[in-house]
């Protein structure tokens, strides 16, 4: 009995005793923190917008009336799905398929009506617009650099013209611009374009397209529908029939904001 209580004693401390070389291992650190808070959504995510600039090249029988002309539109859309794909399309602009103006000598006056003498004045002798309003769905991409999407839309056209019947007299005189023929109709449109940028859409991006725009039933007015009376008087006979136009179009795009 006396020899087993030191070898009992041994084992013990032994047991006790960690191992030389030995190690703890190691445990990732555990984060008793709230989670990351998302950042807010704003009612404005969806919203995207661009300006463009454009050419309105005539097809059909307004081809055989008209040569085309220049304009500006604005665009607005929302986004329907969470993804930012699918939106409703709001837009508006014009075309002016008709512009002339012209150069006049005229006197000049300072502010107390003393003679300065003649200058040339520029002033609008007619112009020819279509004003466009419209609405409808638009399908986009929202990655990568180059972005397609295309749209179609239902709205109103409405074709104004109008002459000076007087140039101006002196330096700073617009003249006597007065409407001479206005009208509506129907419309739809549909087009397709890309949207090229290197960062993500809410920062601004290229946008080039073209669309088609569709006025079956249109009155309209250009220099070949007027004519002059000797009295002074101008005579309008409008042209009737469809007035469509193939436009192509670039400017500027900022989308919706990403999820």
């Amino acid at each position: 009995m006396p020899r087993i209580h030191p070898l009992a004693l041994l084992l013990s401390l032994l047991l006790s005793t960690p191992l030389h070389g030995q190690r703890t291992p190691d445990r990732p650190p555990i984060d008793l923190g709230p989670p990351p808070a998302e950042e807010p959504h704003s009612k404005s995510d969806p919203l995207s917008g661009s300006i463009l600039a454009g050419w309105g090249v005539p097809v059909g029988a307004f081809h055989r009336n008209e040569d085309g002309g220049g304009g500006l539109g604005l665009q607005g859309a929302y986004a329907l799905d969470r993804a930012r794909h699918f939106a409703l399309r709001l837009e508006g602009g014009f075309l002016a398929y008709g512009y002339v103006t012209g150069d006049v000598n005229v006197p000049e006056y300072d502010e107390f009506g003393t003679y300065q003498g003649n200058t040339n004045e520029s002033y609008v002798v007619r112009q020819h617009l279509m004003y466009s309003f419209d609405v409808g769905p638009e399908v986009t991409a929202l990655r990568g650099r180059v972005r397609p999407y295309g749209f179609a839309t239902a709205g109103y056209s409405f074709f104004r013209s109008s002459v000076n019947a007087r140039p101006p007299q002196y330096a700073g005189d617009s003249g006597d611009d007065f409407t001479i023929f206005s009208s509506g109709n129907f419309a739809w449109s549909t087009g397709i374009g890309l949207r090229i940028a290197a960062h993500d859409a809410r920062s601004g991006t290229f946008d080039v397209g073209i669309r088609f725009r569709r006025n079956a039933r249109a009155h309209y007015v250009n220099d070949r529908s007027l004519s002059s009376l000797p009295d002074g008087a101008v005579f309008v006979r409008p042209f009737y029939g469809s007035a469509n136009v193939i436009t192509i179009y670039a400017g500027a795009w900022i989308g919706p904001k990403g999820r």
